[in-house]
């Protein structure tokens, strides 16, 4: 379920503001129609997450100068989400692309300081005082996104000069670690310095932040260079779309495989799963399997990096995928093949 709201695309990047920010944001409001905090406040809070989207952006358009595609910026309570197919592994564009964020931060933090050196006494108080905290709190958003610690910018661009000495993995591993010490030294501070619980937050963030980065790229690491035809099944069992539902789940029983594809002669015409089939009431079960499988297809090539094929299942919450060449079926691969390789090679390395 789509849980995002889609408000202008720049760059051809669509940018999102998911349901939980615009919940917080009319929380903001309504508190400060009450009074319980001032309104500009809650401008300039509004006027920071603005500060958020650029900052995501300067990323998004020096990846896109690479070749990186993004598919979507998403704003929430916590920051703003630039989601890339992909983070180039080459140090030195990693790099760019990592350290343009906090540095639009800094910009703007410069820009809104000499505003407020060069007009602010020109200005009312409240105007005045206005510039400088926007000022302060991206100079705070630069220096904070410069943390070396995973997700945050920082992490990105230690990996990026660690991965110019040594391995990619071995960087990420490295600068992973040094993101998990600072975010339980943070998560100290505060439970027993500040008792800040917000800190607290942000640790955890972190850390769980750094554990995931490490496992998807250990993951794309592995599985460098391993194309599909090199791990699908090439004998496929597949159901014809004639046979009834109870014909088709006594396949299944027989096969104990959870999904097939339905062909007819060579042609693919849809794949259908123990979900599909369990969900038919009784008294339909004589229904076609024609007529319950899906014919919204996600498939994959032999010569397609196992990596994408992965990257489909798991988008798409599919257990696997036919894999087609010529508009034929010739194997399926599954996320248990994936898994079982993934096995193999952490073993070997």
């Amino acid at each position: 379920m789509k849980t995002s709201l889609r408000i202008l695309t720049v760059f051809e990047i669509p940018i999102e503001l998911d349901v939980s920010f615009l919940i917080l944001i009319l929380f903001i409001y309504l508190m400060a129609i009450l009074n319980i905090i001032p309104l500009e406040l809650a401008v300039l809070i509004t006027l920071v997450f603005a500060t958020v989207v650029i900052h995501e952006l300067s990323h998004s358009y020096v990846a896109q100068r690479y070749g990186v595609r993004i598919e979507r910026i998403v704003l929430l309570p916590i920051g703003g989400v630039a989601q890339m197919e992909e983070i180039p592994k080459k140090p030195r564009q990693e790099l760019f692309i990592a350290s343009v964020g906090p540095l639009t931060n800094m910009v703007i933090a410069l820009i809104s300081y000499l505003v407020f050196l060069g007009a602010g006494s020109y200005l009312p108080d409240i105007v005045s005082a206005f510039i400088y905290q926007f000022a302060l709190v991206n100079l705070i958003l630069g220096v904070f996104n410069l943390l070396p610690a995973f997700p945050m910018d920082g992490g990105r661009v230690l990996r990026a000069l660690l991965a110019e000495r040594m391995n990619y993995l071995r960087a990420t591993e490295l600068s992973v670690s040094i993101g998990k010490i600072f975010a339980i030294a943070m998560a100290i501070s505060g439970i027993l310095v500040f008792g800040n619980f917000f800190l607290i937050l942000i640790a955890l963030f972190i850390y769980i932040g750094a554990n995931q980065e490490y496992k998807a790229t250990m993951i794309s690491s592995l599985l460098e260079g391993i194309k599909v035809e090199n791990i699908m099944t090439s004998e496929v069992k597949t159901l014809s779309p004639q046979i009834s539902v109870d014909e088709a789940l006594e396949k299944m029983f027989e096969y104990k495989h959870m999904g097939y594809p339905v062909t007819e002669g060579n042609d693919l015409l849809g794949i259908v799963t123990f979900q599909d089939l369990s969900g038919v009431e009784k008294e339909n079960k004589k229904l076609l399997v024609s007529e319950v499988m899906s014919k919204n297809l996600i498939t994959t090539s032999p010569s397609e990096e196992v990596i994408i094929a992965l990257d489909k299942i798991t988008k798409n919450n599919l257990g696997r995928l036919p894999v087609v060449e010529d508009d034929m079926l010739v194997g399926i691969i599954s996320k248990t093949d994936i898994m079982k390789v993934l096995n193999l090679m952490r073993n070997k390395a």
